[in-house]
């Protein structure tokens, strides 16, 4: 490979604070991804005001370096209209790209702001190209795509549908595949998907298999911390990634010190320059991170366990913190050494000025700098002061004039050479000698921007119409069967809750992907019923998903955006139905998929108000979990395997248990390697459902979904839903549940 035809990637850091970003700025960041004090998923880091914001834009764009900016959470109906201003106000001073990860807001920002670069967040959980094609017909430049990935499988991304792709290299990573964790949500309250994850994965849990015994993995030891990852750090690994064109490494750790983001990007931009040196002597020595570097990397408010991710690793104990999930310690010699280089001001910009003085003409005065950008080019700004007098007694001399003009004071610039020609005896009063530097130096500032990035002033959001979605594409096919009363649908995992909803009458049957399923389904029943798409869709799936599509199923449940384009793609005529792992938190993410699929699911983190707008204007579209264990994680890590008893063949249930008793079922999809952890109790409705809430009744679609269930239980509560046994007093039903986020929405 010859490095002159391999662009860099662009190493882009986190700031939780203005001094965090100083310091990456400082320490050789060519970008740095920051939020503001709404919208953005680290809502407890420091983060910054819009003013904050339009300040660091300038900064950045003088050192010819990058902001973006993160709305990477799930957006409410009320919420939607101030965050795409809050995008549009920034866009319009300079911003250089957004975060995204709500459907809504992707697509209403890239009606009214189409300038603006989006960038899909890793909480979408991009698994592949065809989430790729879907997120670039609806405006992404860039994709961050799950962690979980290999790194062949970011080069197939690469290959077959070519984008930006940005990567993690370095930080903390999560057990759930981004996007897909309910768990904080659920125990605690505080969800992923608006920036308050509690870290519940970093609580101990115990591994029971499937007899109910506790598995250890050594005889005698436990495994305290089973869903604990590793921190990632990959300066091991650096020429593979940056042979693989990934076009941006990201620092994970907006929720860490100054002098964490300053300390690591210094270090990864001396090793991706050094990449350049190596690569140029032919790469004659083998790559090697030196011992020291290493240890001030874990100084850094770091695990003690490191990993260089999933980039060569599928999953396995060796990615987990299984015995101490806490930090290693810090070194305070260390942070002192950052704190004085890259924390106490930013190195000053070199600039060459010449002023001209002649008495009775306006004061002049030129001054010129490298374009940030690197090309080689040089920009300059000339203005013209106050007129230049006649010294009536000591004149002043050029010496003193360059004196005054070089004091820069807080401005960026510096002078590496200045030149005054007086033209004579003459003088100037300091205050117009100041405003002559002053007007010269931001007089240069605004060039280099306007060279850097040009200010957008076209853009929409002032027009509240610019917020309509258009609801002239709404996949309409089909949609009368699901107009009437709510409709009763049956989510089964096992072949006994198959036939027990068939006995039932239930029309509306969903079946998972399990091989007893798969087996025990005749060709007559597949018209009848519809199939669960695997939880996710990553390279090994894509064949098995293909095949699924074209049995003649009545419909398929998709759960991920590379199985909505695959059955687009495909021709495929049945219903579709979106899971609710596709989001839809307002009516614009709702008109985007209602124009993909027949119906959507609303999710498990809105209350009965927050549903209020979705159900209204979509009659019989939606659909409504009324009972059912919902699933907390999907995982790339497998609990089974973690426990040293992986067979590659789906078995019964394992299960975690927590520090207080609650015992959380895990089903192994083997056939496409991931984890599901359901909660602990199942979500049941039936109150509300007594009461005919409104927020229930006016779904249309119910789904009551099975997993652990034996087949009296399935049949006992799907004749509850029913009504046929509405006598029963629900009580003697539904003893252990939980009713979720109906009555509070998730923080």
């Amino acid at each position: 490979m010859e490095n002159s035809i391999r662009k860099l990637p662009e190493l882009l850091a986190p700031a939780g604070s203005r001094k965090a970003f100083l310091g990456a700025l400082a320490a050789g960041a060519d970008a740095v991804y920051l939020g503001g004090e709404k919208f953005g998923a680290r809502a407890y880091a420091e983060n910054f005001t819009q003013e904050d914001i339009i300040r660091s834009i300038r900064e950045a764009h003088l050192y010819g370096r990058k902001v973006y900016l993160t709305l990477n959470v799930l957006t409410k109906e009320n919420e939607l209209k101030e965050t795409v201003d809050f995008a549009v106000s920034l866009y319009r001073a300079g911003l250089d790209g957004v975060i995204v990860q709500d459907l809504g807001v992707l697509d209403t920002l890239h009606r009214v702001c189409p300038g603006l670069d989006l960038h899909a967040s890793t909480q979408m959980s991009v698994a592949g190209p065809e989430g790729v094609r879907f997120l670039k017909q609806h405006g992404v430049k860039r994709v961050v795509p799950a962690r979980e990935l290999s790194l062949e499988e970011i080069r197939t991304i690469k290959r077959e549908e070519p984008v930006d792709v940005e990567c993690f290299i370095h930080g903390a990573m999560c057990y759930s595949y981004s996007g897909r964790c309910l768990l904080s949500s659920f125990l605690g309250g505080r969800s992923g998907n608006r920036g308050r994850c509690a870290g519940t994965c970093r609580l101990p849990y115990r591994i029971i298999d499937s007899d109910g015994r506790n598995v250890n993995l050594k005889k005698g030891k436990e495994m305290p911390y089973p869903l604990s990852m590793r921190d990632m750090c990959v300066l091991e690994i650096l020429p593979d990634l940056i042979d693989a064109g990934i076009d941006s490494f990201k620092i994970e750790g907006r929720m860490k010190s100054p002098h964490y983001a300053a300390g690591v990007t210094a270090l990864y931009r001396k090793y991706i320059d050094y990449y350049v040196e190596w690569d140029k002597a032919g790469r004659k020595k083998p790559w090697k991170v030196s011992a020291e570097d290493m240890q001030r990397l874990r100084s850094l408010y770091i695990r003690s366990a490191l990993s260089t991710g999933y980039y060569y690793k599928r999953n396995g104990k060796d990615l987990l913190t299984i015995d101490k999930p806490g930090y290693a310690g810090t070194d305070d010699r260390l942070l002192e050494e950052i704190e004085e280089k890259y924390l106490k001001s930013l190195p000053g910009i070199g600039i060459t000025g010449k002023a001209v003085l002649v008495p009775g003409q306006p004061a002049q005065m030129s001054v010129t700098a490298e374009d940030p950008r690197g090309n080689g080019e040089r920009i300059s700004a000339q203005v013209t002061g106050d007129l230049v007098q006649e010294a009536q007694k000591r004149p002043m001399e050029e010496a003193e004039i360059a004196k005054r003009l070089r004091k820069t004071g807080d401005s960026l610039f510096t002078f590496k050479n200045l030149q005054v020609e007086a033209g004579g005896a003459i003088f100037m009063p300091v205050a117009s000698l100041n405003a002559l530097r002053r007007d010269a130096l931001a007089a240069l500032e605004d060039a280099i921007l306007q060279a850097v990035k040009p200010v957008e002033e076209e853009a929409g959001g002032n027009d509240s119409d610019t917020y309509n979605t258009d609801k002239t594409n709404i996949n309409t096919h089909s949609v009368n069967e699901f107009d009437m009363e709510p409709a009763l649908w049956a989510q089964v995992m096992t072949v006994p809750q198959l036939r027990a909803a068939q006995r039932c009458g239930i029309c509306h049957i969903i079946v998972e992907e399990t091989p007893e399923i798969m087996k025990a389904l005749t060709e007559e029943e597949r018209k009848s019923v519809y199939l669960a798409l695997p939880p996710v869709c990553r390279s090994m799936s894509r064949s098995g998903v293909k095949k699924r599509i074209g049995e003649g199923y009545k419909g398929l449940l998709i759960r991920n955006l590379e199985e909505l384009v695959l059955v687009e793609e495909s021709g495929y005529t049945g219903r579709i139905l979106a899971d609710g792992s596709l989001y839809q938190w307002n009516t614009a993410a709702r008109e985007l998929l209602l124009s993909h699929c027949d119906l959507v699911n609303q999710g498990w983190e809105l209350s009965a108000k927050d549903m209020q707008p979705l159900v209204q204007g979509a009659a019989g579209r939606q659909m409504l979990t009324v009972y059912g264990r919902i699933p907390m994680m999907i995982t790339a890590g497998c609990v089974r395997k973690t426990a040293g008893a992986c067979s590659h063949a789906e078995q019964d249930f394992y299960e975690l248990e927590d520090r207080k008793g609650m015992r959380f079922p895990v089903r192994c999809f083997c056939a496409h390697c991931s984890n599901v952890i359901y909660n602990s109790l199942p979500l049941s409705l039936h109150k509300f459902v007594k009461k005919k809430d409104p927020a229930v009744m006016e779904t249309g679609n119910w789904i009551v979904s099975f997993t652990t269930e034996s087949v009296a239980e399935t049949e006992t509560i799907l004749a509850w839903y029913r009504g046929a046994d509405a006598a029963n007093d629900p009580a003697q039903i539904f003893r252990d549940f939980t009713t979720g986020h109906f009555r509070k929405s998730a923080l």
